[in-house]
């Protein structure tokens, strides 16, 4: 029985809040094929075999020791001789290169990795334990002087929460991006993921949020810590990745996850795709799922693109009042544009963005609660909103003010994703922190939900809204990083090139044992939202 409700069923000195290192390009189109879901309701008889998560041995004990870099096995790297470091200098590694090193562990329990490194420009780590990534370091680019000297000095990077057996511990740092000169690595004891992380806020961030809203939010909030919602994002028009699941599992996800970025193309053939979308997320909803949205925005330009650079946001919220901005109908934009008081720009920005409303008001009207992501992963590199994080805030701002504060968009519960908090809009204008991963690595990222927890201003939920392989369930239990949901990408993560399962990512013992664990929630396991606030 799972602990809630539930029915038998067949950092520290330098955090590491970087994005992931290797982020799909965005592809709504992964899969053509039409499929529907078949309706099983809450109340479904079927009985499932529900195991509970593994037993790991956890012995807290006071532990710290320093390992010199190069002692490591070195692969494209090299030991640069200098007295003034610690032993006999510092390891050179860049772009692909790594180093292996063994700590040798008195108790089974979580530990914390500190770097002392330095980058000239900027560098990601990735740490590996047994082969499977574990997490990831952040080395900021170094100072520089009044003359423009960098700065030889070398700065710690952190990552916390990262479970050790007892003994002999292989670990492998390799660098994902820039280049770095690493000194020494020490790891000390942790004391893992403290349980007040979870204390959060029940109430929407949404001024106008809708009883249903208010509903869902409580029910996070009561699960959060506890359990984790199963989520698969779907191939635009489909539920391809559904039926895979269903296939597999004999369950299908708590939430289903799409894309909106067809709403702003002149495109006949996508358009059709995404009105179909909407409808069987309503059937969704109607079946006792919950609903989630990604928005990627091709560009409010010519260009049309989502990739970095596309468009230019540099001066662009400097000529309106943004107080102001939107408030003014349909009509009255179109007048101030005609008049040269909006420019071009910012007229096609806030266009797309009532063309967005548009079909997320058809859920609205269907009281149709939905998780609402926009602008994913400015972090990134990838995409043109994260060309500026300034621009990015302003940006996410307008989108929220627009869709809850003009278009009175009741149903919606604000996503942000991404690791950086340069690019973080503000406590009052997301509910949920997300977070991307596509690491092949079924790892619980505890040391990330750690960094990203701790240096929030306000305490949110967070969530994985993207990754590749399914989070085990046995991971979030053994690292208590109790994510309030972790969802499956669309596409080849799940399907391959004919809608059929594909094991390239996930494997079906995987998926049903996750599936069937006490510890992940499915579909049948929801209360009906729109009554749970009462």
């Amino acid at each position: 029985m799972k602990r809630f409700s539930k029915v038998l069923v067949s950092i520290l000195l330098a955090v590491s809040l970087c994005a992931c290192s290797e982020i799909p390009t965005l592809d709504v189109d992964s899969s053509e094929g039409e499929s529907s879901v078949t309706d099983t309701s809450s109340s479904s008889s079927a009985l499932y075999e529900e195991s509970a998560p593994a037993q790991f041995e956890v012995t807290k004990q006071e532990f710290v020791v320093k390992l010199n870099a190069e002692g490591a096995v070195l692969n494209k790297a090299e030991i640069l001789e200098d007295g003034a470091f610690d032993g006999r200098g510092y390891t050179r590694l860049n772009k692909g290169a790594s180093l292996t090193h063994i700590v040798n562990t008195q108790t089974a329990q979580h530990y914390r990795f500190v770097l002392a490194a330095r980058s000239e420009k900027g560098a990601s780590i990735s740490i590996s334990i047994k082969d499977k990534t574990e997490g990831m370091f952040y080395v900021p680019p170094s100072e520089k002087d009044d003359k423009g000297n960098i700065s030889r000095e070398f700065v710690y990077a952190a990552l916390d929460c990262v479970y050790l057996a007892r003994g002999k511990n292989v670990f492998k740092l390799s660098v994902e991006n820039g280049s770095v000169d690493i000194d020494y690595i020490i790891i000390e004891n942790s004391d893992g993921i403290d349980r007040s992380y979870y204390r959060t806020g029940t109430s929407a961030e949404n001024p106008f949020a809708s009883i249903e809203v208010v509903g869902a939010m409580k029910y996070f909030s009561d699960i959060y810590g506890e359990y984790s919602m199963s989520a698969v994002n779907v191939s635009v028009g489909t539920n391809a990745e559904i039926d895979a699941l269903y296939g597999i599992t004999g369950r299908y996800p708590a939430i289903r996850g799409s894309e909106l970025a067809y709403a702003v193309v002149d495109n006949p053939d996508k358009l059709e795709k995404l009105d179909k979308d909407i409808e069987l997320a309503a059937e969704y909803s109607e079946n006792g799922g919950i609903v989630s949205y990604k928005w990627h925005w091709y560009s409010p330009n010519r260009h049309r693109s989502v990739k970095a650079g596309a468009f230019d946001m540099t001066g662009l919220f400097e000529q309106v009042n943004l107080e102001e901005l939107y408030t003014h109908s349909a009509a009255e934009l179109e007048q101030l544009n005609k008049s040269g008081y909006l420019s071009t720009e910012l007229y096609s920005l806030m266009t797309d963005i009532d063309k967005t409303a548009e079909y997320l008001t058809r859920l609205k009207d269907k009281k149709v609660v939905t998780l609402f992501e926009p602008l994913p992963n400015p972090d990134s590199g990838l995409y043109w909103w994260g060309d500026d994080p300034e621009s990015y805030k302003t940006l996410y701002a307008l989108i929220f003010d627009r869709l809850c504060r003009y278009h009175r968009l009741s149903n919606l519960i604000f996503i942000y994703n991404g690791g950086s908090m340069d690019y973080y809009p503000g406590s009052q204008y997301c509910d949920i922190v997300g977070q991307s991963f596509f690491e092949k690595s079924d790892s619980a990222f505890a040391g990330r939900f750690f960094a990203v927890a701790d240096a929030l201003p306000t305490k949110k939920m967070l969530a994985i809204t993207s990754r590749d392989v399914m989070t085990s369930a046995d991971n979030m239990d053994r690292d208590n990083a109790l994510w309030l949901f972790s969802a499956v990408e669309s596409g080849p993560y799940l399907i391959n090139e004919n809608g059929v399962f594909s094991t390239a990512y996930n494997t079906a013992a995987d998926l049903r044992k996750n599936y069937n664990s006490t510890v992940i929630l499915t579909r049948d396991e929801l209360p009906d939202i729109s009554k749970y606030a009462v």
